[in-house]
């Protein structure tokens, strides 16, 4: 007899798989994961898995930081295999997707693709340039409050009798309430 080793029938599946799927060019080229940041990374995966897949699914973020952790240098080809069960039609894309990450990222300082520090310092510009708006709108909305006070103030540059009740009011108010 022979065992299921030896008989073609019961043959891995993966390798048959290697065989007939097509991989992109990309993934011809190694990746060094020393030189990776992969703290980096793992966020980009995640979004990549939600826009592929249109839900967060924590099992196979893991399953791909896991088989990019296991070696220096990951097999992509076989990754793509791998992934196959999890993202059908779309393993393809994402491993073409991920190699080109991984391999800005062996380039870059401190293992960070270069794209990502673009995008964060447009970020911060962006949020910079928001404050900056935010505080000249203050400053703005504050000037015509000191205008408007300027306008209530009587033509002799008093204010008005209402205002000075009012302040003395507020003072009291404030003395019986810090007691």
């Amino acid at each position: 007899g022979t065992t299921i080793d030896q008989d073609q029938r019961f043959g891995d599946g993966s390798k048959q798989m290697m065989k007939q799927a097509t991989f992109s060019r990309l993934l011809k080229k190694p990746v060094d994961m020393k030189r990776v940041n992969m703290e980096a990374i793992k966020p980009w995966i995640s979004d990549k898995i939600f826009e592929l897949l249109e839900i967060e699914d924590d099992v196979l973020f893991e399953y791909v930081v896991n088989l990019l952790e296991e070696s220096d240098k990951p097999d992509p080809r076989a990754m793509q295999v791998n992934l196959t069960g999890f993202l059908e039609q779309k393993a393809p894309e994402f491993m073409h997707s991920l190699w080109a990450v991984l391999l800005e990222a062996q380039k870059g300082e401190g293992g960070i693709p270069e794209s990502f520090i673009r995008k964060k310092m447009e970020e911060l510009k962006r949020k910079r340039e928001d404050e900056e708006r935010a505080a000249e709108r203050i400053r703005e909305s504050s000037s015509r409050g000191r205008e408007q006070s300027v306008q209530r103030r009587d033509h002799s540059g008093r204010q008005s009798r209402f205002q000075n009740e009012l302040r003395r009011y507020v003072r009291k108010w404030s003395a019986v309430t810090a007691k």
